[in-house]
């Protein structure tokens, strides 16, 4: 280890200093959040250095990694992926003091089931992380990149053994590592040593990485406690099976030992068999959030391979939950739902990872609803403006 490493644990390890720089509004958000603070949700805080001193290349980006141990049960389990692979991070500095924190995509897995990217990639170049894109109003913004490789949604906190099916592949059932809380922990770290004190920041993901906005805004706010904080949750809005509280409460929360995510002080996060009550407890809990959901209405990765449920209860369900959380926080969330059976607009994924998991229809900034396209509603959302409304297709409503 490094003496820049030392200094890494020496400052995120023991010193609560560093914690939560962040802009100064008066608007302490971590104090809504105690509670699962208190569960355990930053039980990793500090925990993991990572192996090496990134420089910057010449795209300003630095690739942060985190060994795999020889051990991979040793305590504090570090972060790894699914299948015992290097969890990397990458970070770029942009020239404005506003930070995105991007998480990616890519499936899920539990006991019976498993279709998820198994590695760490690199930081993808496009939609909105292209600094190069024309009209892109965070092409300036910092960076912190996340991966997605875990298949928990970046909630998971358990070894087990689960079917060796990547990419829908048939195989063997092998022991695999599903810590994403760890893995978002220690990204966590790394962005506030890299940037403590942005003016703003922009928390957003696509497909898994959007369920994951709903997992880790708490621990971001953790960090960050007087900074605002846009989400823009980019499919994976919460909907999951109307009326089954079993498949979130047993199969993921139990399943990857994340119950810490959910406040015991709301029995009724779940009990709909949804998530979307957990995001009306979160603006409930930190008035310093704005949120944007898109979603198409037939979400094929969503409702048919993941959810295994009729379109048209998953229409339904999305049309209900979003509206109501709409209608509940009419200045704070606001909703893009078009039509189609799509997945995801504001990035594409890496076409050689997304192969036989993702279809190839993915990344839609140009789809509009009443002449307002992703991009220039993504744009409203950031530039808050009067373009930032509630948006659903006609045709749906």
């Amino acid at each position: 280890m490094g003496a820049g490493n030392l200094v890494w644990i020496l400052a995120l390890g023991s010193g609560a200093w560093l914690i939560g720089c962040g802009s100064d509004d008066g608007v302490n958000g971590a104090a809504g959040f105690r509670e699962v603070y208190d569960q355990g949700l930053t039980r990793y805080v500090g925990a993991f250095a990572p192996s090496n001193e990134p420089t910057a290349d010449e795209a300003g980006v630095k690739h942060w990694e985190f060994a795999v141990p020889d051990a991979l049960s040793a305590e504090p389990r570090s972060p790894v992926c699914l299948r015992g692979g290097e969890w990397t991070v990458d970070t770029r500095a942009g020239a404005s003091n506003e930070l995105v924190i991007f998480l990616q995509g890519g499936g899920a897995c539990w006991a019976d089931f498993c279709a998820a990217f198994e590695n760490a990639g690199p930081i993808t170049v496009g939609g909105i992380l292209d600094p190069e894109l024309e009209g892109n109003p965070v092409a300036d913004w910092d960076v912190v990149y996340l991966p997605y490789c875990d298949g928990s949604l970046f909630a998971g906190d358990v070894d087990r053994v689960l079917p060796a099916s990547a990419l829908g592949e048939p195989g063997p059932s092998v022991l695999s590592y599903q810590r994403g809380l760890q893995n978002l922990t220690s990204a966590l770290d790394i962005a506030v040593a890299e940037f403590p004190n942005p003016d703003r920041i922009l928390l957003t993901g696509v497909s898994a990485g959007a369920f994951g906005t709903i997992v880790s805004l708490p621990l971001v706010r953790f960090y960050y406690p007087n900074t605002e904080i846009l989400v823009f949750n980019d499919s994976g809005v919460g909907v999951a099976k109307d009326g089954n509280p079993d498949f979130v409460n047993e199969t993921f929360l139990a399943g990857w030992n994340a119950d810490s995510m959910i406040p015991v002080s709301c029995p009724d996060c779940t009990s709909n068999g949804h998530v979307t009550r957990l995001i009306e407890w979160q603006l409930e809990a930190d008035p310093n959030v704005t949120m944007s959901a898109l979603s198409f209405s037939q979400d094929f990765v969503v409702a048919t391979l993941f959810l295994m449920i009729p379109v048209a209860d998953f229409t339904a369900s999305l049309l209900a939950e979003t509206g109501r959380i709409a209608g509940s926080y009419p200045d704070r969330y606001k909703r893009f739902i078009t039509v189609g059976a799509s997945h995801t607009a504001i990035l594409v994924p890496d076409a050689e990872a997304a192969a036989g998991l993702l279809p190839t229809d993915i990344g839609h900034l140009e789809i509009e609803i009443g002449g307002t396209t992703v991009l220039d509603w993504f744009t409203a959302l950031i530039d808050g403006t009067d373009a930032w409304e509630n948006l659903v297709d006609p045709s749906l409503e």
